[in-house]
């Protein structure tokens, strides 16, 4: 309570010293067009996957952006809570890794890769990155896309795809830096630069951040392993730098290569739930690092055709240490060990593009991908798995009439094994498992009528697919599931109709109703166990058939001179038609609404929003469910002279004890005070 007080002090002190502060002057409610301008400016285009230059219209309407400053608005400082702000996403976490995740109209992070300017960034072993670990203070926006996503993104988006999409420097000079101070000791900073100088140009950044712990509500009840005040093992340290190199000879033309590196560690903060089949882990991860280094370019030949390639290395090291108790010192019960992965992923794109017939926009993609996971156990060989990845893909935006146009594509995917070990772990030595491929055919069309020059409307269908991974053919699940090397894609045949527009010149409305027809999704069955007889295993088959429908609606603008504002809602139903198991993670309703008001005090804004879930399962037995809540966040914002702001405010005003699954408490209230620079 003491340290509570003491930091409600703070941030009203610091909102004090604002108001006392000379005012800045010419300090608006409204950006400037010039200044929207340069925040459209500073995205890499080149790293966009449905556009081909800065001043190319993006003809695929059923995509959604964030930008940078919204993610700076909302403080929403990794790509998990960033696309959260979305109508259709879901923010969820596997409690029992302490990772967090998203799911888009009902499909995971696994149907729904993701990408780093047009570069799948991704674990090559389970496809199931912790997006906590990927922070958006380097991003000029998230290009999200649902059931209705471009051919070019290559595989596996058979719910959607996420793009990250790099800064690009606009001005000879530009800077932006900022700095924070929260609850549970915790510090972030960050800084990035760059330089335009006609012929090429420079970007780069850093950023840090620790925690200490955070605190759960005070409505939690305590238990044998969690207590009140400080979450235990619930720290977690992240450090990332990234320089670009650009060229443009010509203003058609560009070549950049980039490289990242991200290292982070954390704990992860044990089960304290009523299920009797979760006992509490005592994991770390010591440490949870990625590199990457990609080459993205453009040539134009001649006036109407276009050739761009993406190259890429990427490299995901790990480690976790199962601990036998909470003083994580000792490591003697059998379900204690120390894990390591050691993977690699490296390939290519090319995109062809050519508006040689006036009505057709036609382009062709080629990918390949080999992805290579190496893990062990302390005392155990190093396992190896291969796989190569490949797909081909055909797209054609062809306009019909002025108002009326179509985008068609279909694409090829395919994975061939190359190598997968089997463990003893008896005799703690190798074998070769059976390798094998399998493909999948992904054809889809949309039809979009402009209403009027700002309203347009949209119908598509898209059968999508997802190829099995290494984990899904070839894992024991710790011991409790048999391998099966013959797995196929999932697939789904996804439907949307929408709309988006503008109401009084003020205001941007979205509307989508959409259906998603999922078979072949890959399910554990109970088998006769081969080795045991009279027993029984599990196994992962292609059994699952699924029916995903739902709506979004989403409207804002700028309610008065002094007041702007946004709500969406998000509907989404499931049936299972294939069993009786409940779909996880995911709510029926979600709900996001703000409101920012600017003072007659020039620079001087309050922002308040508001999310709430709905109940969701966490077991697939119906029976333990993470309850609905209703997050509450405030905070106010003073923008200075000479490009400095500071904000302070206040996560989870009500305190809310809420956990995105079963068992796994996460943050009570909380407050934190930021500082930042642009130039």
């Amino acid at each position: 309570m003491i340290r509570r007080y003491i930091w409600c002090v703070r941030v009203v002190m610091a909102i004090g010293l604002l108001i006392l502060a000379e005012m800045a002057p010419g300090a608006a409610a409204e950006k400037s067009a010039n200044e929207n301008d340069i925040i459209q400016n500073q995205v890499f285009t080149l790293g966009e996957v449905e556009v081909v230059g800065a001043a190319e219209e993006n003809r695929n309407i059923t995509t959604e952006r964030i930008y940078g400053d919204e993610m700076r608005l909302f403080n929403r400082d990794d790509l998990a809570d960033a696309v959260n702000l979305l109508p259709g996403v879901t923010l969820s976490e596997t409690g029992a890794r302490n990772e967090k995740m998203i799911y888009i109209r009902g499909f995971d992070i696994k149907h729904v890769p993701m990408f780093m300017d047009g570069i799948p960034i991704y674990v090559p072993y389970d496809g199931y990155p912790d997006l906590a670990r990927f922070n958006t203070f380097d991003l000029s926006e998230i290009i999200v896309s649902k059931g209705f996503t471009s051919v070019l993104y290559g595989p596996n988006t058979m719910g959607g795809a996420i793009n990250m999409v790099s800064r690009r420097p606009v001005k000879k000079f530009e800077v932006s830096a900022g700095a924070g101070y929260a609850s549970g000791d915790t510090f972030q900073s960050y800084a990035n630069f760059g330089s335009n100088q006609e012929t090429w140009y420079v970007q780069g950044g850093g950023a840090y951040s620790t925690t200490d712990h955070f605190d759960v509500s005070q409505d939690f009840a305590p238990t044998k392993v969690q207590g009140s005040g400080e979450r235990v093992n619930s720290y977690q340290t992240d450090k990332k730098g990234n320089v670009k190199l650009g060229l443009t000879p010509n203003e058609t033309d560009e070549y950049a290569i980039s490289y990242i590196n991200q290292q982070g560690e954390k704990g992860v903060p044990p089960y304290t739930g009523t299920d009797p089949r979760n006992t509490p882990r005592y994991w770390q991860w010591p440490y949870w690092n990625k590199e990457s280094v990609y080459l993205n370019t453009k040539t134009s030949v001649w006036d109407s055709n276009y050739i761009k390639t993406r190259l890429f290395y990427d490299t995901f090291k790990n480690s976790l240490f199962a601990f036998d108790d909470a003083t994580y010192s000792t490591m003697k019960k059998p379900s204690s060990f120390k894990s390591w992965y050691d993977d690699f992923t490296y390939g290519g794109s090319m995109e062809l593009g050519t508006r040689f017939f006036s009505n057709n926009q036609i382009k062709g993609s080629f990918h390949f991908k080999e992805d290579v996971h190496r893990e062990h156990n302390e005392g155990f060989p190093v396992q190896h798995f291969e796989d190569q990845i490949m797909s081909f893909g055909l797209e054609d935006t062809i306009d019909i009439t002025k108002k009326f146009y179509t985008i068609v594509g279909a694409s090829y995917d395919m994975v061939n094994t190359i190598e997968a070990q089997d463990l003893d772990s008896k005799t703690k030595t190798v074998k070769d498992f059976p390798t094998g491929n399998t493909s999948a055919f992904n054809p889809q069309a949309g039809l979009f009528y402009k209403l009027t020059d700002t309203d347009t409307v949209h119908t598509s269908v898209a059968e999508k697919s997802r190829l099995p991974s290494i984990k899904d053919r070839y894992s024991y699940k710790l011991g409790t599931a048999l391998p099966n090397p013959d797995l196929k894609a999932e697939k789904s045949i996804n439907y949307e109709v929408g709309y988006l527009g503008f109401l009084l010149d003020k205001f941007t409305i979205e509307t989508n109703v959409f259906f998603s027809d999922v078979s072949d999704f890959i399910l554990s069955k109970t088998i006769p166990d081969p080795s045991n007889p009279g027993k029984t295993i599990n196994q992962n088959q292609n059994i699952g058939n699924i029916y995903q429908y739902g709506a979004e609606f989403g409207i804002s603008g700028q309610l008065l001179t002094s007041l702007k504002g946004g709500f969406n809602y998000t509907y989404l139903q499931y049936q299972n038609k294939s069993g009786t198991d409940q779909l996880l993670n995911i709510p029926n309703h979600k709900l996001f609404t703000y409101l920012q008001y600017f003072l007659p005090l020039n620079g001087l804004s309050l922002l308040g929003s508001v999310e709430y879930n709905g109940d969701r399962y966490s077991s697939s037995d119906a029976v333990r469910v993470a309850n609905s809540y209703t997050l509450v966040n405030a905070k106010a914002i003073y923008e200075m002279s000479h490009g400095f702001s500071i904000e302070g405010g206040v996560n989870n005003l009500t305190d809310e004890n809420y956990a995105l699954e079963e068992g796994f408490p996460l943050e009570g209230r909380s407050f934190f005070v930021n500082v930042s620079y642009k130039y």
